[in-house]
């Protein structure tokens, strides 16, 4: 290893150490501008861990925002492959990524850059050591290139340090040990190059090494990562679409009511518009209209709420109603039960974000179903068809509708020899559902308009009545 890169390594090493070691999560914010807006085409630019990963880290994204935001329209395209790297971005993009006009893009890669075979047992010596910074040298270039691309174009930038491979958990995946030195180098890379952007940063990898780490200190077994030691999961999503809303500096508030019984008045409102208070017969109604609705978690992604502060840091929707005689309060929005609690939990404030029993987090679940769906149209069609335009059909000289048919026949054979499923799936997907390529993108964009016809906010009717 040469003394640049040890060093490099050395400084990530300690980077990690610190993180390890703190108490609370300090995120890097992003430049200003970076923050999405109204208007913005946004590509999220990936391998693997972007094009699948279910409702992904970047899906998780585009729901916040179409919860907290729901003033915005914002496009959104996932533009990740499985098994890409930022070579093949940067030879896709003509195609693949311009196409969509971004004005913002994230880019995370590294996980396929850094050759992960070169770390396999056994893999050692001087000639293997100059492989291995060769694969970061190149990777380090290919994303000033891809920079290069989009800066030309005019889209704003944010990199984001690739997830983890996860070189200490128990899996029983080989275990390829140094990978996740090498991708701590690629981040430790990113930075530099944001800093030379003027771009953002989301640092993914830091983190999600820090709550691994956490956690195997606790149990060997855990991982935040699953049974591949490379793909995240769920949880690990959410971790990531955090990172990334904390690093633009984004806030808590979806809506904060704060109101004196005693004076009979409404003592705060923020991102809402409440009225018509009245305060008799022993309970307090009044009309609220918030400006946003509240993030809802599914029950695969609720784990990360013990990993990260999301709810404290990204999901606040604040009911506080101060001088309540001492007693026990129910809480019932248009007339519908939501939750009972004492007059002294009111007086601290209680969150209804989470509670799923409000008309508002109802009403946000059917924009995280459109969004869910269009996802999954996505990551099981549209990039898979993106996948075998790069990996196969570009290298073909002869692009004849025979031609590429006859390619694909071949791919696919040679996958069933050497039992390469995914290959199989892949080809055999393209082969099956490319030709209606066009109505699957329809619905994809009749569905992104579709959540953001179902993300207005209503007014409603809140009633708190003392009960026995």
């Amino acid at each position: 290893m040469s003394s640049s890169l040890m060093r490099t390594v050395a400084s990530y090493c300690m980077a990690l150490a610190l993180l390890a070691g703190a108490a609370t999560l300090r995120a890097d914010v992003a430049p200003e501008a970076v923050k999405f807006k109204d208007g913005d085409h946004v590509c999220f630019i990936g391998d693997s861990i972007t094009h699948g990963g279910g409702f992904g880290y970047h899906s998780q994204i585009a729901l916040f925002y179409a919860t907290r935001f729901p003033q915005m329209h914002i496009g959104y395209w996932n533009c990740g492959i499985s098994g890409d790297s930022a070579a093949g971005a940067v030879k896709r993009y003509a195609w693949d990524i311009a196409p969509h006009k971004p004005t913002v893009a994230t880019i995370m890669l590294g996980m396929n850059d850094v050759s992960r075979g070169l770390y396999a047992k056994g893999t050692s010596g001087a000639k293997v050591e100059a492989q291995r910074q060769g694969a970061i040298e190149n990777h380090v270039a290919k994303m000033a290139e891809l920079a290069e691309l989009l800066a030309k174009d005019g889209a704003k930038i944010i990199f984001i340090t690739p997830s983890i491979y996860d070189q200490t958990g128990t899996q029983q995946t080989e275990n390829l040990f140094g990978v996740n030195f090498a991708l701590g180098i690629c981040g430790y890379e990113a930075r530099k190059l944001a800093s030379k952007y003027n771009a953002g940063v989301a640092d993914f990898h830091l983190l999600l090494s820090r709550l691994n780490a956490e956690g195997q200190a606790k149990d060997p077994n855990y991982t935040i990562i699953g049974a591949d030691r490379v793909h995240p999961g769920p949880p690990g999503h959410l971790v990531m679409a955090y990172a990334l809303l904390k690093a633009q500096g984004l806030g808590c508030c979806v809506s904060r009511v704060e109101i004196n019984a005693v004076k009979k008045e409404i003592a705060k409102q923020e991102n809402c518009s409440v009225g018509n208070l009245q305060c008799k017969d022993g309970a307090i109604t009044f009309d609220c209209l918030e400006k946003a609705l509240p993030f809802p978690v599914e029950s695969g992604t609720r784990p990360a709420l013990d990993l990260v502060p999301f709810t404290e840091d990204l999901n606040q929707e604040l009911l506080k109603v101060g001088g309540l005689e001492a007693g026990n309060y129910e809480l019932l929005i248009d007339g519908q039960s939501i939750l009972k609690r004492s007059a002294a939990e009111f007086a601290q404030g209680v969150n209804l974000a989470l509670v799923a029993e409000t008309p508002q987090y109802k009403q946000a679940l059917q924009v995280l179903a459109d969004l869910k769906t269009r996802a999954d149209i996505y990551s099981s069609k549209l990039r898979t068809f993106a996948a075998i335009r790069l990996f196969f059909l570009s290298k073909l000289t002869d692009r004849s509708p025979e031609a590429e048919k006859k390619a694909l026949e071949e791919g696919l054979e040679k996958s069933k020899k050497t039992k390469f499923t995914y290959g199989i799936m892949q080809i055999e997907n393209y082969m099956k559902y490319a030709p209606d390529e066009a109505k699957f993108q329809k619905t994809a964009d009749d569905l992104l308009a579709k959540a953001y016809s179902e993300n207005q906010p209503k007014n409603h009717r809140y009633e708190l009545k003392r009960v026995p």
